[in-house]
């Protein structure tokens, strides 16, 4: 069949929602739509969010694709959006049975403080100044560039952490083989392929794999958030003028003045630091068939377990293999080391009819060792890291100086300033204290006290005052 002819089928399948499964087998998009319209070049229709890569996908592209030996395929992101990706042709059948772990990945709060110096300056006595602080958010770009899935979850965010996932993983084999099995619109993001090293015993073949997940999950994150909070910087600029405007305005602008007539005044500023607690883990199990094709995944939750192994696996071996599925699933080591057998249960429903299910209720707890904070999350923690992100909060400490800057004749005339400033302020009490001694003489009727307070502040005496009032009124 020449390009042309293969290239006119790929248009037909990609104008029908990619409906034919003989052209292109692993481009699966089980709800919603998804299809390009008849349009020339072909535009694509959908109500789902897509990829940039799977609006401007081509039918030429896909052709060329198939020519080196791949496949076209679809998956969802972390955030929910379709993007394509090539995996590569499956020529040889593997028959086997898989055990797909699903593990839930939270962030925590944790502690909150002051980081890093960001800027320092001092004003002179009597000094004003304006400041003004701008911060990481201040446009599009720094923002996206900044974004963390701990604490600001976005399509790049997402994005960049599944890229990182990815690039952890030991073995790109195993984890194009996760691709495979994965090959569908609707699959969960997938962040790898265990290889259990049967030799060493299904126990301990399996948790060697949880552990190898777990040691790439933490490095991820370790990696995506010191990513983001390098991204994270916070100017504070100053500008200095002659006068200052009284007003009040809702802004990151401030003006500021050292009102100390001797001493500098100097301010520290600082980028505050959140501190997130990331946990990992393991919430459910489902056990699959798969032999490299697509359409062969079979999968199915535990107490289906009978039904698959009646479908894929010899009568006379299908104890055993139950058998090493339960043990693997009945000695899971955390994050800690230590043992959990009660991640699964049997359940019986009459004397003859029994089921293994995983225990939706089981919870495990984090302590932290510095604040004592307990945090319980569902099912078995596989790895807890710390990161601390810096914030667009900012801290300002002022320290006034120590040394003053002032000659002795300087220092002496202050000196006299205070002095003065003292004896008014003085005055100003005793007068008051007089004021409200006639007023209680006053109140309470007291002749001789009233007389004695008039002479004393010669204020004249009430009968004084009236006689006084009654001349005035005379005249």
């Amino acid at each position: 069949m020449s390009d042309e002819e293969i290239e006119a089928q790929v248009k037909r399948s990609m104008k029908s929602g990619f409906a034919d499964k003989h052209i292109l087998p692993n481009a699966r998009v089980r709800s919603g739509k998804l299809r390009f319209s008849e349009k020339s070049p072909l535009s694509l229709e959908t109500d789902r969010p897509v990829s940039e890569a799977l609006q401007s996908l081509s039918a030429q592209e896909i052709v060329e694709t198939k020519k080196m030996g791949k496949e076209l395929a679809f998956y969802s992101s972390m955030y929910g959006t379709i993007s394509p990706r090539t995996i590569d042709r499956t020529t040889e059948v593997e028959p086997s049975l898989l055990l797909v772990e699903t593990y839930r990945l939270a962030s925590y709060l944790g502690s909150y403080g002051a980081g890093k110096v960001i800027q320092t300056f001092s004003l002179l006595p009597g000094e004003r100044t304006t400041i003004s602080i701008r911060t990481f958010r201040k446009s599009e770009k720094e923002r996206t560039e900044a974004s963390s899935i701990l604490d600001s979850f976005t399509e790049e965010s997402a994005t960049d952490f599944e890229r990182t996932i990815e690039n952890e993983q030991s073995s790109k084999e195993d984890y194009e083989k996760s691709f495979k099995y994965h090959s569908n619109a609707e699959a969960n993001a997938s962040w790898g392929w265990g290889s259990a090293n049967m030799d060493a015993g299904v126990k301990g073949g399996t948790n060697s794999a949880r552990e190898e997940f777990a040691k790439n999950s933490t490095t991820a994150t370790d990696k995506h958030a010191q990513k983001a909070s390098a991204k994270r910087e916070v100017e504070v600029d100053t500008s200095y003028e002659s006068r200052e405007i009284e007003e009040e305005e809702r802004s990151t602008e401030r003006k500021i003045e050292n009102i100390n007539l001797s001493r500098t005044l100097n301010f520290v500023f600082r980028q505050m630091n959140q501190e997130f607690i990331t946990i990992s883990s393991l919430v459910d199990v489902r056990v699959a068939f798969f032999n490299g094709f697509t359409e062969s995944r079979d999968e199915v939750t535990l107490p289906e377990l009978d039904s698959l192994l009646e479908t894929y696996v010899k009568t006379d071996q299908r104890d055993r293999v139950r058998t090493d599925i339960h043990d693997s699933l009945g000695s899971i080591l955390d994050h800690e080391g230590n043992l959990h057998d009660d991640f699964i249960e049997e359940r019986e429903i009459d004397e003859d009819n029994r089921y293994h299910r995983v225990r939706s209720e089981k919870t495990s707890s984090y302590s932290d060792p510095i604040t004592g904070t307990e945090i319980w999350v569902p099912g078995i923690i596989m790895s807890a890291t710390k990161n601390s992100m810096r914030t667009d909060g900012v801290m300002v400490e002022s320290l006034l100086g120590t040394s003053t800057a002032l000659d002795e004749y300087a220092e002496q005339l202050q000196g006299l300033e205070v002095e003065r400033r003292e004896v008014e302020v003085a005055g100003s009490r005793a007068k008051a204290e007089l004021d409200e001694i006639a007023n209680s003489a006053v109140r309470d009727n007291d002749e001789e006290r009233t007389d004695l307070v008039s002479r004393l502040s010669n204020h004249p005496h009430p009968q004084q005052r009236e006689e006084a009032g009654d001349k005035e009124g005379s005249d």
